[in-house]
């Protein structure tokens, strides 16, 4: 081993397993030290930037995964569209960076889409995943829109959009996208968050994403995008006034 003590493994001693730890447990402490596991740094200059500069007019952060980040939204006049989408991300990484890129760039609105890459499955079937995968998007969901009310931002909450019918491709279980769903519109009505619901802006009569909207099952194409603007706007609108 090399004499450069930085470079040494530190599990505390005189325990079982690893140190104290057990594998699972040194694995995740250390992979939260060495790496950066929430993205941080993808927007942190682009944020340092924006808090530089004195808003002019209203920002709306749109936050989320890829559904998000590949978005190609108009503009909205009068408003500052702030794209935080990182594609790949689930709601505990985008809670881990809430405070980065949505509180610290001060915007009168966030909108928060997320919880499908919670339900990816990537070992047994979609639905063997869908209970731990809802409990986990619920208290994370649940978190950031605290930190939203003490930082008095509103709050703006969007249903997942449905997923195609090839499992095997989109590696989610319909049922539980529903399942989260309607928990969502639940707890946006509790909190009296304006709900925007893209599942019903997309869903085929079978609750399936179609070809002609999403061509991945997971994605919506640029069709799909405009319909899921359509049932934006007018939350959007409403909540700036």
């Amino acid at each position: 081993m090399s004499d450069d003590k930085s470079t040494y493994l530190r599990p505390p001693r005189n325990g079982v397993g690893i140190g104290d730890y057990t594998l699972h447990d040194f694995a995740a402490k250390w992979m939260m030290q060495q790496d950066d596991i929430a993205e941080i740094a993808r927007h942190a200059d682009a944020n340092a930037a924006l808090r530089e500069q004195p808003a002019t007019k209203p920002r709306l952060v749109m936050f989320g995964d890829s559904i998000t980040e590949h978005w190609q939204y108009p503009s909205l006049e009068g408003v500052e569209l702030i794209n935080r989408g990182i594609a790949g991300q689930n709601s505990s990484q985008m809670l881990l960076r809430f405070e980065d890129d949505v509180v610290s760039l001060a915007p009168k609105i966030v909108v928060i889409l997320c919880g499908t890459n919670d339900l990816r499955t990537y070992v047994g079937e979609p639905s063997s995943i869908g209970g731990s995968a809802h409990a986990r998007i619920s208290r994370n969901v649940r978190a950031m829109t605290d930190i939203s009310k003490a930082n008095d931002i509103k709050v703006i909450l969007c249903a997942l959009p449905p997923v195609g019918r090839d499992l095997q491709q989109v590696s989610r279980d319909t049922l539980a996208v529903q399942a989260v769903n309607r928990w969502l519109r639940e707890f946006a009505a509790r909190r009296n968050y304006p709900f925007v619901d893209y599942y019903l802006a997309l869903a085929d009569d079978d609750g399936h994403l179609p070809p002609q909207l999403g061509q991945d099952g997971v994605h919506p194409n640029p069709a799909g995008y405009e319909r899921m603007w359509h049932f934006l706007l007018p939350a959007m609108q409403g909540s700036l006034f």
